[in-house]
């Protein structure tokens, strides 16, 4: 959109500047200066009228033109500010869900006590409120970060059933991924925290390399 707004200042500066190259000419000219005398008075007057009208519209087209702008530079103005404070808001989210991952992980209880099986069916899950109400807003972050935010809540939701169905059974199966789910959580969080603070930037390749590389566990997660 903004493509199709030219700059009002110079669209408006450059059309007087056509008009009075235009009007100087035409003085200037002695043939236009003729043809003005031996005119009648009634098409003087129209023409007259007909370029104070051009006139008129030239100035009307600019304000459209500006305004236009305004309220674009205001619209652009305000979606940047909901990105950021969509970003800091999923980094807080998501820094919780770390910490849940952490907890779990340095848990390892004795699961050959009846006891400690019966206490680690409290796991529980963890909740997701503002990725659930936001999931369909996420193209505010850009389409790196987007991605990779849905991709860590994808395999968070798959490590956190395979740990809380270990629990259950009193293993430790579930265990084996939290750390990395938790590796890769922390990394996208700090390209939130960079976004909430900065504005859009891009993950670079470490960054990738850190969020999105895949294991066995990732690729069951993702089937």
């Amino acid at each position: 959109m903004e493509k199709l707004l030219p700059e009002p200042i110079a669209f408006a500066g450059s059309m007087i500047f056509l008009s009075i190259a235009v009007v100087a000419f035409a003085l200037l000219n002695p043939e236009f200066r003729l043809w003005l005398e031996n005119t009648p008075q009634g098409l003087n007057t129209a023409v007259g009228a007909f370029a104070g009208t051009v006139i008129g519209l030239l100035a009307i087209a600019a304000a459209i033109v500006y305004h236009g702008r305004l309220k674009y530079g205001d619209k652009e103005t305000a979606e940047a500010e909901e990105a950021r404070v969509l970003a800091a808001a999923i980094h807080g989210e998501i820094v919780a869900l770390t910490q849940w991952l952490a907890s779990q992980a340095a848990r390892a209880p004795d699961y050959r006590s009846n006891e400690a099986t019966a206490g680690s069916e409290l796991a529980g899950f963890a909740t997701r409120p503002v990725y659930e109400a936001n999931a369909g807003r996420l193209e505010l972050l850009g389409p790196d970060l987007a991605a990779a935010v849905a991709y860590c809540h994808a395999i968070f939701e798959h490590a956190e059933w395979e740990h809380n169905a270990a629990l259950s059974n009193g293993t430790v199966n579930g265990n084996g991924s939290l750390q990395t789910v938790e590796a890769k959580l922390r990394t996208t969080a700090d390209y939130l925290a960079a976004f909430a603070k900065n504005g859009p930037g891009q993950i670079d390749q470490a960054g990738r390399d850190a969020i999105f590389a895949t294991s066995e566990d990732d690729r069951e997660a993702l089937a």
